[in-house]
C-alpha cells in the first residue's frame, strides 16, 4: 500500500510534536542546588513545617479566646408571636366599669443585653496563662520541626553525593572487571588459562555490574528522599553542589552538654508544656471560686394596659459553683499528674540529649579517622597508578595492570569523596545534638535582612 504525500507529512509532524518536548527536556540541565538553597526551599515548601506553623497560629487564636472571658458580652434578641383572642379583665367598680387588656393578639419584643465579668475568680488569668504556654510550646515544636528538617535535608543532601561517589566507584569496578574478562579471554585463546578461569572472570564481571545497578538504585532512592523533603516531584532531576559543611569549633564535651540542655527546642517546648500544666492546676482551683458580673438589658415591646412599651434593668449577678468542686478537684489531680509526667519526661530527655552529644562526638571522630585513612589510600593509589603508567609506557606492565591501577585510583577517589561527605554528615549530627542547626543555617539570612 502506497502512502500519499499528505499522509507522510502528517506522520512526520506528529512524530516531531511528540519527540520535540522530550528532546527539549533532555537538553535542559537542572540548576545546581547548594545546601543553603535546598534548606531554604525545604523550609518554604515542606508540609511538616507548614503544619507546625498552622499549630502556632491556632495557639495564638487560643490565647485570644482565653482572654475573651474577661471581656463584656453583648447580646441582641428579638421575638414575635401570634395568639388567640386577647385576655381581658373587666372591673365594674367604679361605675360605669373599666376593661384592662392583659395581652394582645400580636406581640413583639426587641432587647439588647450585656454581661460584663467583674471578677472571674482567677479563671481568665489561669486560662490565658495556659494558652500562652501552649502557644510557646507550639513555637518550640515549630523550632524542633525546623531543626529536624534542617538535619534531614543536610543528611540526605550528602547521602546523595555519597551515593553518587559510590556509583563512580562501582563504575570503576566494572571497568576493571571488564578488562580482567578481556585479558582472561585473550589468555584462554592463547592457552594460558583454563575455562574455569574465564568463568571466574565472567562471574566477577557480573558481580561488578550488579554492584553498579545496586549503587544506581541507592542514588535514585536518595534523590527521591531529597525531593520529598523539599516538597518537589519525586522524579525531578537533582543537581547538587559539592561543598563541605563549615561550622564553628564545637565546645568541650562537658560544655557541649550544657549548651545542648539550654538550646535544644525539645526541652524548651517541654518546659512550656509544664508551665501550661501548672496553669491548668490554677485554673482547676479557680473553678471553685465565685464569680461576679454586671448585667443589664434594655427592651422594646408591644405595650398593653398593664405593661409599658419599654423595660430596662441593671444589676449584679453572683455565682458560686458549690457542687462543681469534685469535678474541679479531679481536673486538678489530672493536671498534677501531667506535671509529674512532664518532669519525668524532661529528665529522660536530658539524659538522651547528653547521650546524643557524646555519640555525635564519637561519630565525628570516627568520620575524621575514616577521612584520614581514605586520604592515605588515595595517596598510595596515585603512586601505584603513576608507576603503572610509567611501566606501561616502558613496556614493563600490561594493559591489564594499567587499567587495574587506574580503576583502583578512581575507586579511592570516590571513597575519599564519600569520607568527606561522611565528615559533613557527622558535623550536621553534632550541630543537631547541640541544637545549633538553626543558628548554622538561618542566622546568616536573618542578619542579612536586618537594617
Amino acid at each position: 500500500m502506497r502512502l500519499s504525500e499528505r499522509s507522510i507529512t502528517m506522520a512526520l509532524l506528529t512524530i516531531a510534536f511528540a519527540v520535540f518536548p522530550a528532546l527539549t527536556a533532555l537538553g535542559q540541565e537542572p540548576t545546581p542546588l547548594s545546601l543553603a538553597e535546598a534548606v531554604a526551599y525545604a523550609l518554604e515548601h515542606n508540609p511538616t513545617i507548614a503544619a507546625a506553623a498552622a499549630r502556632v497560629s491556632a495557639g495564638d487564636a487560643n490565647v485570644a479566646l482565653a482572654h475573651s472571658g474577661a471581656q463584656p458580652a453583648f447580646t441582641l434578641r428579638g421575638s414575635g408571636r401570634l395568639q388567640g383572642p386577647p385576655q381581658e379583665i373587666k372591673i365594674s367598680f367604679p361605675p360605669p366599669g373599666h376593661t384592662i387588656r392583659i395581652n394582645r393578639a400580636r406581640q413583639g419584643t426587641v432587647a439588647a443585653g450585656v454581661v460584663w465579668p467583674l471578677w472571674t475568680g482567677g479563671r481568665v488569668e489561669a486560662a490565658t496563662g495556659a494558652a500562652r504556654a501552649q502557644l510557646d510550646a507550639a513555637e518550640g515544636d515549630l523550632q524542633q520541626a525546623t531543626e529536624q528538617l534542617l538535619y534531614e535535608v543536610g543528611a540526605v543532601y550528602y547521602r546523595v553525593l555519597g551515593a553518587r561517589s559510590a556509583r563512580a566507584a562501582a563504575e570503576a569496578g566494572v571497568e576493571r572487571a571488564e578488562e580482567e574478562l578481556r585479558a582472561a579471554g585473550e589468555a584462554r585463546t592463547a592457552g594460558a588459562l583454563t575455562g574455569s578461569d574465564v568463568s571466574a572472570a565472567t562471574a566477577a564481571y557480573r558481580q561488578a555490574e550488579q554492584a553498579l545497578v545496586a549503587a544506581e538504585n541507592v542514588v535514585a532512592d536518595a534523590e527521591q528522599s531529597l525531593n520529598r523533603l523539599l516538597g518537589r516531584q519525586l522524579d525531578e532531576p537533582v543537581r547538587l553542589v559539592e561543598e563541605p559543611v563549615v561550622v564553628e569549633p564545637a565546645p568541650r564535651l562537658d560544655e557541649a552538654v550544657a549548651v545542648a540542655l539550654t538550646t535544644r527546642p525539645e526541652l524548651l517546648a517541654l518546659a512550656d508544656r509544664r508551665e501550661a500544666a501548672e496553669a491548668a492546676i490554677s485554673q482547676a482551683r479557680a473553678e471553685r471560686n465565685p464569680t461576679i458580673s454586671a448585667v443589664g438589658e434594655a427592651a422594646l415591646q408591644t405595650p398593653t394596659d398593664v405593661m409599658r412599651n419599654h423595660a430596662e434593668f441593671v444589676g449584679l449577678e453572683f455565682s458560686w459553683p458549690i457542687l462543681n468542686h469534685p469535678a474541679a478537684r479531679a481536673r486538678e489531680r489530672v493536671a498534677r499528674a501531667t506535671v509529674q509526667e512532664l518532669e519525668e519526661t524532661q529528665r529522660d530527655l536530658e539524659s538522651a540529649i547528653a547521650f546524643q552529644v557524646r555519640e555525635s562526638e564519637r561519630r565525628l571522630a570516627d568520620a575524621r579517622e575514616a577521612l584520614a585513612s581514605a586520604q592515605e589510600a588515595l595517596q598510595a593509589a596515585e603512586d601505584s597508578a603513576r608507576q603503572a603508567r610509567v611501566s606501561y609506557q616502558l613496556g614493563a606492565a600490561t594493559r591489564r595492570e594499567l587499567v587495574a591501577a587506574e580503576a583502583t585510583l578512581e575507586e579511592n577517589r570516590a571513597r575519599l569523596t564519600q569520607a568527606q561527605h561522611g565528615v559533613s554528615v557527622a558535623l550536621l549530627s553534632q550541630a543537631r545534638a547541640l541544637g545549633l542547626l538553626r543558628t548554622l543555617f538561618l542566622a546568616p539570612a536573618e542578619e542579612v535582612g536586618q537594617p
